[in-house]
């Protein structure tokens, strides 16, 4: 038999949905716009290791977008279908203005300039591909199912018909934990692989000497998406008080006999 909390205390684990899906839209958009604090929620940075230019030039990069940062400032895009020289023009155009009308005498600085924002965009756009694959997003979306399918199940608990499909009431109610220990699981993982590959990476790129660029882990992202899967681990912990519990026909008229 469930236990059942008094009060408003057993509506407080809904509470927790709006900072999950808030924190779930955070972690996604991370470097998608230069909307504030939106170009601090980043994976990894890279910055150039290389001594021939002396321009401040950054490259962040969340699940799906891309920031440039230089002297000039910071802007922020989508990644998806763009290549190497679009993004460079979008994101350092100040920069691709500056050498594109530079004297004969400071080509070389110039095509420095050049070949150190196509090594960073290069490298950045193959980390998001190949590393750091946004299994984030298929957390975010089991959730949204889970919580539609716990309303289902709320229903169906609470229908006076609910006792005469138990086979109904079984595959709502393991479609519901599924989804949301599912998306549970999968932020979990989501969490502990960004935390270690970027962890990684940037020890590997801070203890070689050769290394062309330099990359730093991006900790705001990091406890986001650990605070997310604490929220979403007690809200499913939460769900068996939620649902209730109903005795069957049977148990209420021996009840409403004694």
């Amino acid at each position: 038999m469930y236990f059942k909390p008094y009060g408003m205390l057993r509506y407080a684990p809904y509470l927790l949905i709006i900072p999950i899906i808030v924190f779930h839209a955070l972690s996604l958009t991370g470097c998608v716009s230069t909307s504030p604090a939106i170009p601090n929620i980043y994976v990894v940075s890279l910055r150039s290791n290389s001594n021939e230019t002396d321009a401040p030039i950054q490259v962040r990069i969340g699940y799906f977008g891309i920031c440039g940062i230089d002297e000039d400032g910071t802007r922020c895009q989508a990644a998806s279908g763009r290549s190497v020289e679009t993004l460079a023009t979008n994101l350092f155009p100040e920069l691709q203005d500056r050498n594109s009308s530079s004297s004969t005498s400071s080509n070389s600085t110039a095509s420095a300039h050049r070949d150190e924002i196509t090594d960073l965009l290069t490298t950045a756009l193959d980390l998001q591909a190949r590393t750091f694959i946004s299994v984030l997003a298929g957390a975010a979306v089991l959730f949204t199912l889970g919580v539609a399918a716990l309303v289902l199940l709320k229903r169906d608990v609470q229908s006076p018909s609910s006792w005469e499909r138990p086979a109904r009431s079984a595959v709502i109610r393991r479609a519901t934990y599924g989804m949301l220990f599912g998306s549970t699981a999968l932020v979990f993982a989501a969490a502990l692989a960004t935390s270690q590959a970027a962890g990684a990476l940037e020890y590997a790129s801070a203890g070689m000497s050769h290394v062309s660029v330099l990359i730093k882990s991006g900790t705001t992202l990091q406890v986001l998406q650990w605070i997310t899967f604490g929220f979403q681990a007690l809200f499913a912990l939460a769900v068996p008080f939620l649902v209730g519990y109903k005795a069957p026909p049977a148990e209420e008229e021996y009840k409403a006999g004694a």
